[in-house]
């Protein structure tokens, strides 16, 4: 009868330690950071950030200087360094050049790339939209004296705003943040893909990133890939595919 008590407690020590383990790992990656693209703000992150935390998730979102890709890098880690744990990083559009950096950190255990640039070591962003053209040229875009360049407003809303509302596309085309355009030359150091799972969320009727441009890179990457048929803003038109590839990722990273 001692024998049986003994093998009962144990069983049920060892129950009650396994249960403890995948509840914390269930609640690992907590922490989900968001980055925005290249002329926005971290407001195009609203929606989404309004499902994640109705869910319990902790939410940050930075906001990205865009005077270089090496600013918008230390922008990013300074947040990064900021969590009290384990976490996500996502990154929409040009967002994708800076979290594939960032993302070597070993607090950050997977990607998420949201319509965005998944480049390999050496890659710029403007090489990339060069190898598969879009709607998105440079005769878009007003570029100033100091390097910043706004995209014109006809072209935002016809092309990187496809799928807004006239209402905010027009919104987001006139409070633009400026950006350098040192950011569509800079060449990826490393690939943080390489060595962390990934997910990405194509958008089949961007205009601004060719879709099958960014297939070729999730498929490269070897990321899970979720397609979202709307235009390049996703995180504004698509909010729920969004957090849901989020979720997704967030369950499935340990």
């Amino acid at each position: 009868m001692t024998h049986l008590k003994a093998l009962m407690l144990s069983c049920a020590l060892a129950l009650g330690a396994l249960t403890a383990q995948s509840g914390a790992a269930l609640a690992d990656v907590n922490n989900i950071v968001l980055v925005h693209g290249a002329n926005v703000d971290g407001s195009t992150w609203r929606d989404v950030y309004n499902r994640l935390t109705a869910q319990d998730y902790k939410v940050t979102i930075v906001q990205m200087p865009l005077t270089s890709t090496e600013d918008d890098i230390a922008a990013v880690q300074r947040i990064v360094d900021s969590q009290d744990g384990p976490m996500l990083l996502v990154g929409h559009s040009y967002g994708g050049m800076v979290i594939s950096e960032v993302g070597g950190d070993p607090n950050v255990k997977g990607l998420v790339y949201v319509a965005a640039f998944q480049p390999d070591a050496g890659e710029s962003g403007g090489a990339l939209l060069a190898s598969v053209p879009t709607e998105f040229t440079p005769d878009k875009l007003t570029v100033f004296d100091d390097g910043h360049y706004l995209v014109n407003e006809d072209a935002f809303v016809s092309v990187v705003g496809n799928g807004l509302s006239s209402e905010d596309a027009i919104y987001v085309a006139r409070s633009q943040a400026a950006s350098n355009t040192a950011i569509l030359d800079y060449q990826a150091r490393v690939a943080a893909w390489n060595e962390k799972p990934s997910w990405s969320a194509i958008a089949t009727l961007d205009r601004t990133i060719a879709p099958d441009l960014q297939r070729q890179m999730s498929e490269r990457a070897g990321s899970t890939i979720v397609d979202i048929e709307n235009g390049h803003m996703l995180p504004m038109t698509s909010p729920d595919e969004v957090a849901d590839l989020i979720r997704q990722a967030a369950k499935a990273v340990e």
